[in-house]
């Protein structure tokens, strides 16, 4: 992870001090076969540009393990991820420029298939694309990623069949949308007259010479050759997935490219749009590009136009991560020093990519160490406005992909030495001392986060440095992964109690009054009923795997079955128990333990509803 500056910078330029490639080469090479071995990556490629020129490139691992072809970054291909967005805003620019599209106009104004619906008075409009702000929810699940060819369809058929709902004003908070991205591109294809993939190819692989990218798939057969195999490690060794299929959202995600080609893009954006006698942008036109236009906390990086922002060792960083299944990509330029990064992996997380960006900045900007804050005296009496759970404002609403956010709760609460720890989100918890109103620096790491709150009320966002896309809200008490385990646990048990219930009143109770024998059998049959759908959802999640994110199997689509059956048999038994109680028709002990498997299973059937488990939502 970065270790940002807390001393002044010393004055020392990147590249200052005399470096031969030989000497940045031994460097990379050990920190990348550190890394390989601690985060068990396949392979990496990775390009280095400096003062316009491409000053280093080399691959790491083997393409093909199988075959031991080796990763070559002049030929071989990687699946950059997000980065492709970069290249959907550079579009963008280009036609801004050209006076065909108005940052600032509704993009309704550039739909000719369908348009986006106006569930608030305020557009959207081509910057709020452009920073993630034109509030809609996030969705994926079955469509975003696919394996079969046969279900790759338009552009403009995927984006008007899978419309997010808008779920907040744009403009306020980000979240980071891929299909806000895939909108600018579908507005790039109709404003330009030519399918996105052809208006990349002309307007930018072209005049940059990037004969080894594309954002076609399948692959076009002359590059297909040389994809780089994606591996995942399972059981104590890698082994080979599949290509993803990304083009229904195709603008978003679906580049593959090679790191020589991905530092010609670099070098673009680092000369202000010109490569060579090329050029992409008008000087003016990539300054402006670059330059910020939306934060959460003015004392955070925050958003430029497509780019976001990142301080290193206290330089401003531009860039961009990329992540699928298989692949975790960075590109990352330092426009001050005319200096930029590329590197992607197979295998892994983002997080060596990372430290990767840290050591290479940290190299050639050596920084003083700092000495840890201490937290302000009067800290104890404010701290718990900042306790309590939260989450990250990309989520999904409308669909059963809602119940995904129950499990990325960040927790946030206060220790006897006044700092707050954040955990829940990486590996370690984070702690961290408040050296400003509202704003915290990390203890011993780089991490700086800001809080929103009222003057002396509770806060209601969360923000960290390295997310200006994805800021956190404050979870109301009922959505939190206490309230809804608890919920859980206590409708489990009741369950089992009402089954074990059912069975000794079978025996013990067969000639009692009928309505007695039902309540005994509507309590016992509900039960059966969660502990089936329990068990039948965590086998078939556990065996499905990441295989979900390609479309819920039919196993499942029939277990979800199980909670409406439950529903159907807690309301007959709503019934009975009224009647039950208003004329005493069996023991009280008996009547009291029903009522209270009801109202757990009622209980766990609103925790249901609420995230979207009933109702078929998907």
């Amino acid at each position: 992870m970065r270790i940002l500056a807390f001393a002044l910078l010393l004055p020392v330029p990147l590249f200052a001090q005399p470096q031969s490639k030989e000497d940045v080469e031994a460097f990379l090479d050990g920190v990348i076969a550190s890394q390989m071995r601690t985060h068990q990556i396949a392979s990496t490629t990775l390009s280095i540009v400096k003062d316009g020129e491409l000053f280093f490139a080399k691959g790491y691992g083997y393409a093909d393990r199988e075959a031991r072809r080796p990763v070559d970054p002049e030929k071989t291909l990687f699946r950059p991820g997000s980065i492709s967005k970069l290249f959907t805003w550079t579009a963008v620019m280009q036609l801004v420029e050209r006076g065909k599209i108005d940052l600032d106009a509704d993009v309704n104004g550039y739909l000719e298939e369908f348009q986006i619906p106006e569930t608030f008075p305020e557009p959207i409009t081509m910057k709020h694309l452009m920073t993630h702000t034109p509030g809609f929810e996030d969705g994926g699940l079955g469509y975003l990623l696919i394996k079969d060819e046969s279900a790759l369809v338009p552009l403009s058929e995927s984006l008007r069949a899978h419309i997010p709902r808008r779920v907040r004003p744009p403009g306020t908070y980000s979240s980071y949308s891929n299909y806000g991205t895939a909108l600018a591109g579908l507005i790039v294809a109709n404003v330009s007259g030519m399918k996105f993939e052809e208006y990349i190819e002309k307007n930018i692989f072209e005049p940059l010479g990037m004969s080894r990218s594309t954002f076609r798939e399948p692959l076009p057969p002359d590059l297909e050759p040389d994809m780089a195999t994606s591996y995942r490690r399972e059981m104590g060794a890698f082994e080979p997935g599949h290509f993803e299929l990304i083009s229904n959202f195709g603008p978003a995600g679906a580049l593959s490219s090679t790191a020589t080609d991905m530092a010609r893009f670099m070098i673009a954006h680092l000369q202000l749009g010109r490569f060579g006698e090329n050029r992409i942008l008008q000087e003016a036109t990539a300054r402006r590009m670059h330059e910020r236009i939306y934060f959460l906390d003015e004392r955070l990086p925050g958003m430029a136009h497509g780019f976001y922002e990142e301080r290193v060792k206290g330089q401003r960083i531009i860039g961009h991560g990329g992540d699928t299944e298989f692949f975790h990509s960075t590109l990352a330029l330092l426009p001050e020093h005319n200096v930029g990064i590329f590197a992607s992996n197979v295998g892994g997380n983002f997080l060596p990519l990372m430290e990767l960006v840290d050591a290479f900045v940290g190299r050639d900007y050596p920084v003083a160490e700092a000495e840890n804050p201490s937290p302000p005296g009067d800290f104890a009496e404010r701290g718990a406005r900042f306790a309590g759970s939260y989450r990250f404002t990309r989520q999904n609403w409308s669909t059963i992909e809602k119940l995904l956010a129950l499990f990325q709760t960040l927790s946030v609460s206060v220790t006897p030495e006044n700092e707050l720890v954040i955990s829940g989100f990486l590996p370690e918890p984070m702690r961290l001392v408040e050296v400003e109103p509202l704003f915290f620096r990390q203890v011993d790491g780089p991490i700086e986060v800001a809080f929103e709150a009222g003057d002396g009320a509770a806060a209601t966002h969360m923000f960290f440095d390295f997310l200006p896309f994805m800021p956190t809200y404050r979870v109301p008490w009922f959505e939190t992964r206490g309230f809804t385990l608890a919920v859980v646990i206590a409708a489990l048990f009741f369950s089992f109690t009402a089954i074990s219930g059912g069975i000794r009143h079978r025996w013990e109770n067969r000639n009692e009054a009928a309505p007695g024998l039902l309540g005994a059998r509507l309590a016992a049959a509900s039960g059966l009923l969660t502990l089936a759908f329990f068990g039948s959802a965590a086998a078939i999640v556990t065996t499905t795997g990441e295989e979900i994110l390609y479309g819920i199997p039919a196993s499942l689509t029939a277990a979800l079955v199980l909670p409406h059956l439950t529903l159907m048999l807690l309301v007959a038994l709503a019934i009975v128990l009224t009647i039950a109680w208003r004329k005493g028709l069996f023991p009280f002990r008996r009547r009291f333990h029903y009522t209270l498997v009801f109202l757990a299973l009622a209980g766990l059937h609103w925790v249901y509803w609420h995230w979207n488990v009933l109702g078929f939502r998907y």
